[in-house]
């Protein structure tokens, strides 16, 4: 087989928690970052670029080796990489929860076995590295995924391990996302280091009962199941949309609202049947804010990562 001269991926976003499960429920979204790798035919010459950002929302990334895709490439191929020359497209709104991150990781562990093997990459040791850059498996689960994945670790050799499920179709996805940024490490950091151990099972509870409303597209228990105590009252300072937004929205048939992974964005879960009127409702409530959020209007994407081979 030929040598790989140009690989293209389309990565999905993501949201994870869904209230109360923890770093191990995560849903793949219709919002996506495209990355490109391309072997050019000689060394790149000096102030050649090495990274062409395209679109609004990549205009912040670093352009040059710091770029997060590149270092982990780097780190991961064994081959040179002074003739490889990207390019990054994402409509990702970057630290807000929406799993940024998660889709630059995993673009860079595949294109390095891509180029380092005639073979396919191999999904379960990309998600294994994947996980361990992140410090969960959730997001990157997701994204390498797609639809509803539950995730955790093997009890022996620490390696993730997920599941997908069903998500219902019409349980549409709406994400409000505010004008600043929050980083992982910081909405980390307000997390109390023990809970007790009523907190714990109320969690568990709400995680089961969680999972199996969306199998049984069972909205009254998914109302019920979306309360979280382990992270959400910790960090609802550093995200006071959210507790607005609750309040809001109380009064509508949304079926919830819940911080989307660390925030700073969050997620509304609404029925088909309703969509149109909360997706409305909200444009109008991000009109009032003094820092006006923008709306996304996303579906649940079941695909995970694409990728073209030349």
């Amino acid at each position: 087989m030929a040598p790989l001269k140009k690989l293209t991926m389309r990565l999905p976003g993501s949201t994870t928690n869904l209230g109360p499960g923890f770093d191990t429920l995560g849903l793949a979204l219709s919002v996506y970052t495209t990355v490109t790798f391309e072997r050019l035919p000689e060394k790149r010459a000096a102030g050649q670029s090495l990274i062409t950002l395209i679109g609004p929302a990549a205009q912040s990334l670093p352009d040059n080796e710091d770029n997060l895709i590149f270092k982990q490439f780097r780190q991961n191929y064994s081959g040179p990489t002074d003739d490889i020359a990207l390019s990054i497209e994402t409509d990702i709104p970057l630290a807000r929860g929406l799993g940024s991150s998660s889709t630059a990781i995993l673009a860079a562990l595949w294109a390095a076995q891509a180029f380092s093997s005639s073979a396919a990459p191999d999904r379960d040791q990309i998600l294994a590295s994947a996980a361990r850059l992140e410090g969960h498996p959730d997001n990157v689960a997701a994204c390498l995924l797609g639809g509803f994945i539950v995730s955790g670790y093997r009890q022996k050799g620490n390696r993730a391990i997920c599941q997908r499920l069903p998500w219902p179709e019409q349980w549409r996805t709406l994400v409000v996302v505010p004008p600043y940024e929050l980083s992982t490490q910081e909405a980390r950091r307000v997390l109390p280091r023990r809970v007790n151990m009523g907190q714990a099972v109320k969690n568990l509870q709400r995680t089961g009962l969680l999972i199996a409303a969306a199998v049984n597209q069972d909205e009254d228990t998914l109302r019920e199941a979306l309360l979280d105590e382990l992270h959400e009252p910790y960090r609802i300072h550093l995200v006071p949309e959210l507790q607005a937004l609750r309040r809001d929205l109380a009064s509508t048939p949304a079926l919830g609202c819940v911080l989307s992974g660390a925030g700073s964005s969050s997620l509304v879960i609404v029925h088909e049947r309703n969509h149109a009127e909360i997706k409305t409702y909200l444009q109008h409530w991000a009109e009032k804010r003094q820092h006006k959020p923008q709306i996304l209007d996303l579906r649940v994407d079941t695909k995970g990562l694409q990728a073209q081979y030349e």
